[in-house]
């Protein structure tokens, strides 16, 4: 077995490399904001977003202090501030709604082009940019399926036949018009059961995660308001025993130290691997192939060399060069 095969001869249905995106992996892709500067708020910064509605809001239930998720989680306990809270989530909303992606290449087009179509990323974000990488580059090669585990606002779908789409497309099986997510909001024991949507959702993930080789976490640290995604993630990925050879790799800015703690229930026998860059990160250095990369390095102790990544400022230059590899994959009768 030689690097070259890693690239010339992929290995055909491979078990799923998962991937899990938080807050840190919309900051991380757009840094300076989307197409018009507007600014991707991490948790703690919503209240910057809402302004008065959010200030108001708070000096009127006298809520104690802390982050944003539990101000909100301690005010939804409460009776009598539906329709406040109602008009925060429209706010919340409408703002994740008016983004756009830049012109060129982001990490976001990296990351959907970098997965086969055996692979899954689970977002716990609201925005709407990952779902447009992923219809930008549909035409380029077959690309993972994406599950919006806390909704997404521009997210629609088929509940019957599971099609993903956007606002104003019918399911291409039953030409019904398809129908519009809903958000998670941050509340303490989330219910994913409650909405269908997030419920089919989190099913395919749980199930993807059982059967991954690989855990891929960019950006999301599992606050405590998501005890509930945590438990289901951790109760998929099963005990180390079963995961000897498995690798949980973690994107973030944050401390080694303070990952692992964090993560420490899914990281089978010290198998963590932790970049601050995404294009240090294994579905950078070997797009489309990280499954025959681990396969080499865990089952015959052999390195391999990097595929390469196609770092340019040009979306069509990115793309005709990963429809290179999807023809490789193409070629060898993948699905």
């Amino acid at each position: 077995m030689n690097d070259s095969s890693i690239r010339e001869k992929p290995v055909p249905n491979p078990p799923p490399h998962v991937v899990l995106l938080g807050a840190g992996a919309s900051r991380a892709t757009f840094p300076s904001g989307d197409k018009n500067g507007r600014k991707l708020p991490l948790m703690d910064e919503l209240p910057c977003v809402l302004g008065e509605i959010w200030n108001e809001l708070v000096t009127a239930t006298q809520v104690p202090k802390g982050d944003f998720e539990s101000q909100y989680s301690w005010i939804k306990s409460k009776s009598g501030y539906v329709e406040e809270l109602e008009a925060v989530e429209r706010r919340i909303k409408q703002y994740f709604e008016e983004m756009e992606l830049p012109d060129h290449p982001t990490i976001y087009d990296y990351l959907v082009l970098g997965l086969r179509s055996s692979d899954v990323i689970g977002t716990f974000n609201w925005d709407p940019l990952l779902l447009q990488a992923h219809e930008r580059n549909r035409g380029v090669c077959k690309l993972p399926d994406l599950r919006f585990l806390h909704g997404c606002v521009s997210y629609t779908t088929c509940i019957e036949h599971d099609v993903l789409g956007s606002e104003g497309q019918v399911c291409p099986v039953c030409h019904k018009k398809l129908t519009t997510g809903h958000l998670i909001y941050p509340e303490a024991d989330k219910d994913y059961a409650r909405d269908s949507f997030i419920k089919r959702d989190w099913d395919l993930v749980q199930k993807a995660v059982e059967h991954s080789f690989h855990l891929t976490v960019f950006g999301y640290r599992a606050p405590k308001t998501d005890y509930n995604a945590r438990q289901i993630l951790l109760d998929a990925w099963g005990d180390e025993e079963s995961r000897g050879l498995s690798h949980v790799e973690l994107i973030d800015i944050a401390s080694p130290d303070h990952l692992s703690d964090n993560w420490r229930a899914f990281i089978p026998f010290g198998h963590m691997m932790h970049e601050i860059d995404f294009f240090d990160s294994s579905i950078a250095r070997w797009p489309r192939r990280t499954f025959e990369w681990k396969r080499n390095a865990s089952f015959y102790g052999l390195p391999s060399k990097d595929v390469g990544i196609c770092k340019t400022k040009s979306l069509q230059e990115l793309q005709d060069w990963f429809r290179e590899l999807g023809e490789l994959e193409n070629a060898e009768g993948q699905s």
